[in-house]
């Protein structure tokens, strides 16, 4: 689920201004090693504390980040120019080799990172550095067209020596030496707050086409809030100078002259099935088409965006590039065949987030006969328990960031590798079809014949009723007068956030 994301800048040095600047999160963080993050607050928290080789921009373009060039000789072999003069925050210079050796353990199938097959596919990705030339070469052992894109993902974010050498402190936030990004974590008060102090003599701000303007915040304050009305009311009251909001509260901002509001619909919302073998819908499709035709996706959007959410005919938006259009591919409200239900037992967990969708999702199961419970998580333990596997839950209300702007990104959850096995698929079924078709598209350059292989794929799956699309949830980011924040299409940027009074 989306995040409110603070930090990075565009100018050449630390600079900043001593106001503190105050921001909401959804919930605490989970890990702060940015490659087994999951959730939307660890992905605020990733982009601060972290920076990665190249950064998106508009227009689906990349920008520089940790590397001032690079270059593509083909859809598997690249080669980046590392910027010179680039330090961690214990000042130990960031070469090639910290790069090189950072990436590769993102890379590595061991470390578990979701991101992996966003960035890899099926491929394995070999790093070497150069350190007297500057440069870092990838290869990968099979073609994969959104590599780039992918070292843009949080996730990507190069971890400095000192950060590898105790990956269980990494991840909890207490190696000091760690970080490669604008911000170091100076203060960590799980449910209450999270302090992030800018790097002095800081100096790896990506160059955007269109540059930012004012200066950095010398501190920032994260402070988890689950709640959108408190969220908004903080806002109103000066508490809070940037809030993100998916609910009817954003009305509360309109006409006000005090804020500044942006929207997003890159998070969409659908069903996912848990066909781990021993489940309830394992090698059951007449139940899966049984749950999409108890359930009504306009009435889910309506109740969690408060009608400001569209219905989706896949599991990405709309927006995205070879989205499905052909309606006739899902299943349609159908209360007498939902009846199949009747008698069936099962779980389902969502996000906190989505609650009142959750309940309604439940009530509706209900309606057909089922003997359904609802738990509704807190985004961290939520993601968590969805990714680990197992048998703990048997639908997932899935609230998807798609962060990459592709397809690819969220058709990754419902086929190809497990999460457990290192991948995102959280059915745990492959799908060998639609991940071929997947990987065939991830292999082409002609955009048709990507989007051909891509349409292949979402066929399957809606076939195969491994997910059932629900609807867009607009992210609404809400910034007091005086701050900016910067959106790159569909992308808010946890790394823009910039004072400029």
């Amino acid at each position: 689920m989306a995040a409110a994301g603070l930090g990075a800048v565009s100018c050449g040095t630390a600079a900043g201004t001593t106001q503190p600047v105050n921001m909401s999160l959804n919930t605490d963080p989970a890990t702060f090693d940015p490659a087994l993050a999951k959730g939307g607050d660890d992905f605020t928290m990733a982009r601060l504390l972290f920076d990665t080789v190249v950064r998106k921009d508009s227009g689906n373009a990349l920008a520089g980040g940790i590397a001032s060039s690079w270059q593509a000789q083909d859809a598997a072999h690249y080669t980046f120019t590392i910027r010179s003069g680039l330090t961690c925050s214990d000042k130990t210079p960031i070469t090639p080799s910290v790069v090189a050796a950072s990436l590769t353990r993102f890379a590595a199938k061991e470390t578990g990172s979701s991101a992996r097959t966003l960035t890899l596919g099926p491929a394995t990705a070999t790093f070497t550095a150069d350190d007297k030339a500057g440069t870092v070469q990838a290869a990968l052992s099979a073609p994969w067209s959104d590599f780039l894109t992918g070292l843009a993902l949080p996730q990507a974010g190069i971890i400095c020596p000192a950060g590898l050498k105790d990956a269980k402190a990494l991840a909890a936030g207490k190696v000091t030496g760690a970080f490669s990004g604008p911000y170091t974590l100076t203060a960590s008060q799980p449910a209450v707050s999270y302090q992030l102090t800018l790097r002095d003599g800081y100096t790896a701000w990506p160059t955007f086409a269109k540059p930012l303007q004012g200066e950095p915040a010398e501190q920032l304050n994260l402070t988890p809030i689950t709640d959108y009305a408190t969220i908004a009311t903080q806002l109103l009251a000066g508490s809070l100078d940037v809030g993100v909001i998916i609910d009817e509260n954003v009305a509360r901002f309109d006409g006000n002259a005090a804020f500044t509001t942006s929207s997003t619909s890159n998070t969409t919302t659908y069903l996912l099935f848990n066909e781990r073998p021993g489940t309830v819908f394992a090698d059951r499709p007449d139940l899966r088409a049984a749950v999409a035709q108890a359930i009504d996706p306009q009435a889910f959007s309506d109740i969690i965006s408060g009608k400001r959410g569209s219905t989706i005919l896949s599991v990405g938006s709309a927006k995205l590039a070879c989205a499905n259009t052909d309606r006739t591919l899902l299943k349609t409200p159908d209360p007498a065949a939902a009846k199949k239900l009747a008698g069936v037992r099962f779980r389902i967990v969502g996000t906190t987030l989505l609650q009142g969708g959750n309940d309604y999702i439940a009530e509706a199961l209900r309606n057909a006969g089922a003997d359904v419970s609802v738990d509704s998580l807190d985004n961290a333990n939520w993601a968590t328990l969805t990714t680990a596997g197992g048998k703990d839950w048997d639908i997932n209300v899935q609230g998807d960031n798609n962060q990459m702007g592709t397809l690819t990104s969220s058709l990754l959850r419902v086929m190809g590798p497990a999460t457990e096995d290192g991948g995102r698929n959280k059915t745990g079924q492959i799908n060998k079809d639609g991940y071929g078709f997947v990987t065939r598209a991830m292999g082409e350059i002609n955009r048709d014949a990507q989007c051909a292989a891509l349409q292949s794929a979402q066929k399957s799956f809606l076939q195969r009723v491994d997910a059932i699309p629900l609807s867009t949830l607009p992210n609404t980011t809400v910034v007091a007068k005086g701050f900016s924040i910067r959106t790159f299409d569909e992308y808010l940027d946890p790394a823009t956030l910039r004072i400029v009074k």
